[in-house]
């Protein structure tokens, strides 16, 4: 179970590269929309037998350097939702203490079955900053079948580089509460995977 949530602190910044047929491991081929942007399957991988990630972009925007993300994170095991909740909050607090733009914040729906965490994420090279990054992680347990838990995180990432990290840091004090409300609305898509 350790392993399980270890992968779900550790997935902020993507290096992957996008294939030309990216496999659909969880019946969610797409497009998906969010943010008044359409974003398609560009990356999948499944590093161990219970978790599942995909990535869609953007037409024209690439892993390495994308603006917008959206990703679905699947992991195929009964662990409690506060628990991955507590895991990622561990994560972000053990990086504040290396990253300055780092800051977080925890909501929990009224009904106590979603949490969504947002985080700012940055990076710096030489004292100069070169990646701000936004994140919004939408988390809720569902069954898989034969009542099977798992916990699905619908994310949402928003990010700059260089210079024009200060305008997207200004814009975000209003930007901020537009993804949140839009993560709250928006439908999570279902998704299926084939039984172990």
């Amino acid at each position: 179970m350790k392993k399980e949530l270890l992968a779900l602190s550790v997935l902020f910044f993507s290096f992957t590269t996008i294939t030309d047929n990216p496999v659909d491991r969880l019946g969610v081929k797409g497009p998906l929309e969010f943010n008044k942007t359409s974003f398609k399957l560009a990356w999948t991988d499944k590093p161990n037998d219970t978790y599942y990630i995909q990535e869609y972009l953007p037409d024209g925007e690439t892993t390495e350097g994308y603006n917008q993300m959206l990703t679905i994170h699947l992991f195929d095991t009964d662990i409690k939702l506060r628990d991955a909740v507590k895991q990622k909050v561990k994560w972000l607090t053990e990086r504040k203490k290396t990253d300055p733009n780092c800051n977080y914040t925890v909501t929990e729906s009224p009904d106590g079955k979603e949490f969504m965490v947002d985080f700012l994420l940055g990076e710096s090279k030489d004292d100069r900053m070169t990646i701000i990054e936004f994140n919004v992680y939408r988390y809720k347990q569902i069954e898989l079948g034969h009542k099977r838990k798992a916990i699905v995180v619908y994310a949402y990432s928003r990010r700059a580089y260089g210079d024009k990290i200060i305008p997207f840091l200004n814009s975000l004090g209003v930007g901020r509460i537009d993804y949140l409300n839009q993560m709250i609305k928006t439908e999570i898509p279902p998704v299926t995977i084939e039984s172990k």
